[in-house]
């Protein structure tokens, strides 16, 4: 979008959170696991400005309750021109962003954020973390074109809980990843090359590619040693397989699974959950193998049941799929709770499913956080409304959504 003759531009862009549908702890042995995108989503919005002054970047992410603003002219001089990895010859291109030097690019920002905030260490982590992101992709891709860049102000909205398994972090780095570029095709808008179109109102294929990518380097600045799962399901949206050692793979499937995403409000933390189920297969590797095959082997049928599901065949019995995936999500979480990860709440919030005839499972590392109520289409609205009423007493968070919808999308 074009604002008025002084060429400055506002770019707004969304992504969605993510959650495991199946394939928690199994895939840390080398088994497939299946993210779907949730219908919870982040925006960002970013705006060119005059500035009278000097030119600055403003930030508000009132999600980290961060408010900053970061002088322009040397931001540009200190961190542009990010370099490439050692033993790659030529100029670093923000069209590879696997390609740049990580860890000598992320020192630049680091060693630049100490200088011009003393006190940056003070930061809450993600705020810290927040703020190294944006410097990481806005110089990485800025500073690998000759383009001039103006004063802006950048805002995050998040319906997404930070810290609770639905991929806050990976939505936020997608959103920002997706609008830098976005503000550089349409600044580019002159000569820019075929491999974009400038008629297109989303992004195409090769530009999430990219997206993902630079989401994925955000994701190492999170969280040291990420799977890529979280960042490619919200850039591509729908269905992500994931196994260990591979690249996860965006499953075409076009679905909308509605939901209830109730809160345990028990906290948990991922590392603990893992150290549990690797000492219990210490003790009983036989048992615990052929849990690991069984969690497996639900979450490649479950995905089977949802090609069905989503081809839009006459002949499909849209009740007899929906009734198996009820008995997978059933199944995945009672070998969850065989390998000691659930909790008294999440089993007080699927007994409360259950009594309505409805199937829940945790999702993630599980000891608390997230369960999932699948509300098959012919469920009636009362009884979703007497188990949210129900939930809600007994002091559970709940939203109704959706699986399944759109990755990164710009909002026109």
């Amino acid at each position: 979008m074009l604002n008025g003759i002084d060429n400055l531009y506002t770019v707004s862009v969304s992504a969605p959170g993510k959650v495991i549908l199946h394939g928690e702890h199994s895939v840390v042995y080398g088994k497939t696991a299946v993210a779907v995108s949730l219908g919870l989503r982040s925006s960002i919005v970013i705006k060119e400005v005059n500035c009278h002054v000097e030119p600055t970047i403003r930030i508000h992410l009132p999600c980290v309750g961060l408010e900053e603003t970061l002088p322009l002219e040397p931001t540009v001089r200190i961190l542009f021109h990010p370099k490439l990895e050692p033993g790659i010859t030529g100029k670093f291109s923000w069209r590879l962003p696997d390609k740049i030097d990580h860890e000598s690019h992320l020192r630049r920002v680091d060693e630049f954020l100490h200088q011009i905030r003393p006190n940056f260490d003070a930061l809450q982590n993600n705020q810290k973390n927040s703020l190294r992101s944006f410097l990481y992709v806005f110089s990485g891709i800025f500073g690998s074109t000759t383009l001039p860049v103006k004063s802006m102000e950048i805002s995050l909205g998040s319906e997404l809980t930070i810290g609770a398994g639905t991929g806050s972090s990976a939505s936020f780095a997608v959103c920002l990843a997706g609008a830098l570029i976005q503000l550089l095709k349409l600044k580019m808008s002159t000569g820019f090359d075929a491999f974009y179109d400038q008629t297109s109102e989303d992004f195409n294929m090769n530009e999430r590619e990219i997206i993902s990518e630079w989401a994925y380097n955000c994701e190492r600045i999170m969280h040291g040693i990420p799977s890529g799962i979280d960042n490619a399901t919200c850039t591509f949206g729908s269905l992500v397989s994931f196994k260990k050692g591979s690249k996860p793979r965006h499953l075409d499937i076009k679905m909308d699974l509605r939901v209830l995403l109730v809160d345990s409000r028990v906290s948990r933390e991922t590392r603990a959950q893992v150290l549990k189920v690797a000492v219990l297969r210490q003790r009983n590797t036989a048992a615990v193998d052929h849990i690991l095959d069984a969690c497996d082997h639900v979450a490649h049928t479950a995905t089977q049941v949802l090609e069905k599901l989503s081809s839009g065949k006459c002949e499909i019995n849209m009740e007899a799929e929906y009734q198996h995936l009820a008995e997978l999500w059933d199944m995945n979480h009672c070998l969850l709770a065989a390998l000691g990860v659930s909790h008294p709440a999440l089993e007080a919030i699927r007994g409360a499913a259950r009594a309505k005839g409805l199937a829940c499972k945790l999702t993630g590392a599980g000891g608390g956080g997230y369960a999932m109520v699948l509300i098959p289409p012919s469920t009636p609205r009362s009884t979703v409304d007497s188990l949210t009423g129900q939930l809600l007493e007994n002091g559970f968070r709940v939203k109704e959504t959706r699986l399944g919808g759109p990755g990164v999308s710009i909002e026109m």
